[in-house]
């Protein structure tokens, strides 16, 4: 299933169920078919995800042989920075971004 982020101030964002249900846990939202970050949210939004990617730890999988040239999986960080643009954007414009399952 996928996610959908939109807001007035950008471009759509599609993220895979499980990885949106990781970054709204991130910005300090609780995994929901649909919701809204209020343009006063955001700010707030923004801390606990930058508190969620200073506590990340980007760990190479166990099972990586040394000499394999398998590309690691994206971490926190490269999955949340699109949207964490989009509610940048958002809190300059004063505008909400809301999320649905499509």
């Amino acid at each position: 299933m996928l996610t959908v982020f939109r807001s007035k101030a950008g471009a759509d964002i599609l993220m895979v169920g499980a990885q949106a249900h990781e970054v709204l846990q991130a910005l300090g939202r609780e995994p929901a078919a649909q919701g809204i970050f209020r343009g006063e949210q955001i700010d707030e939004a923004l801390r606990y995800l930058a508190q969620a990617l200073a506590a990340a730890t980007e760990l190479p999988p166990e099972d990586a042989d040394a000499n394999e040239a398998a590309a690691p999986a994206p971490g926190l960080q490269a999955r949340t920075w699109p949207l964490r643009n989009l509610l940048e954007a958002a809190r300059a414009r004063n505008c909400d971004v809301t999320w649905t399952s499509a």
